[in-house]
């Protein structure tokens, strides 16, 4: 054993790599400003966990339909299409997605 790790359990100030230490009661002073802004940041954090259930659903239907259409590739592997004013282009391997519109700012969701 160690010197460091020896001095520190005789110590008591040992703390083995599974434990949590107990959490102490007191605040920092400015806690009635940080409240608002944790409870804030939970809301916006259950809506992003929401709203990546939701991509994650509509990825894999995309990538079901597509495959069930059977579609030629494109010689990187790729499929991509048109449809009604959207191009959407699928990388099976990587399964990725990208979906654009045409009237987008060149900006397109990806996944």
């Amino acid at each position: 054993m160690g010197r460091k790790k020896q001095k520190q359990e005789e110590e008591g100030t040992v703390t083995t790599g599974g434990e949590q230490l107990v959490l102490i009661d007191v605040g920092p002073e400015n806690l009635r400003r940080i409240t608002p802004i944790a409870r804030r940041y939970r809301a916006a954090m259950k809506r992003r966990v929401q709203a990546l259930a939701e991509e994650v659903e509509a990825k894999v239907k995309i990538l079901e339909l597509v495959k069930e259409a059977k579609l030629s590739r494109l010689q990187d592997g790729s499929i991509k299409f048109k449809c009604d004013g959207m191009t959407i282009t699928v990388m099976p391997r990587d399964e990725k997605i990208t979906v654009k519109e045409e009237k987008d700012d060149g900006e397109g969701a990806e996944d």
